[in-house]
């Protein structure tokens, strides 16, 4: 399958390093020149027991990648991993702007290039009940209807971060509909 993470922070490194250890075909996007130039370079800008060999393993198979062309990410990929910052704001509540600023970067690249394929949003991120809700809004606006969003929240510990996500305890997935689990292209794979 072939997917893209949006952001390599802890949690997109990981993930993505991982799903491709796993023979999906993964884009990682991320908007930071300087590490960027680190990863295609082959340096991690994290320390996490077990990634660097995967890591490895999997740009050498040409598994991985890393990029900052988000439109080239979304037009390729059917699966797109949201994966960013959601900081804690003053009053403890986490600060959004990441997560829809990039709905609204995707809304607008499906609605130029006026693609028809499904694509499945899956948030990562550690956001509050409702957000799948205003991320659909988001894309909505932009006249995209062939895609679901869907809640796919992280349980990764640092130090274990690899072990956690290959041989997880739990897999909690939410969506607002049939759509998703129904798609064969997603059922088969």
């Amino acid at each position: 399958m072939n997917l893209s993470v949006i952001g390599t922070g802890y949690v997109g490194l990981v993930s993505g390093t991982c799903f491709a250890e796993m023979g999906n075909q993964v884009i990682c996007v991320d908007n930071n020149p300087e590490k960027l130039k680190k990863l295609n370079s082959g340096k991690i800008p994290i320390y996490e027991p077990g990634l660097e060999i995967l890591f490895h393993r999997n740009i050498e198979k040409k598994r991985l990648a890393f990029t900052d062309d988000l439109k080239k990410a979304i037009l390729e990929t059917d699966v797109i991993f949201l994966c960013l910052p959601t900081p804690q704001g003053e009053d403890g509540s986490a600060d959004l702007k990441y997560v829809f600023n990039v709905a609204n970067e995707i809304g607008k690249i499906l609605s130029d290039s006026k693609t028809n394929d499904f694509k499945m949003l899956v948030n990562k991120s550690t956001v509050p009940v409702g957000t799948s809700r205003e991320v659909t809004a988001i894309l909505q606006k932009h006249n995209i209807n062939n895609f679901e969003v869907v809640s796919n929240p992280e349980f990764l510990r640092e130090g274990f971060a690899v072990d956690d996500f290959m041989k997880p305890d739990r897999i909690v997935v939410g969506a607002n509909s049939q759509k998703v689990f129904e798609s064969r292209k997603f059922r088969d794979n």
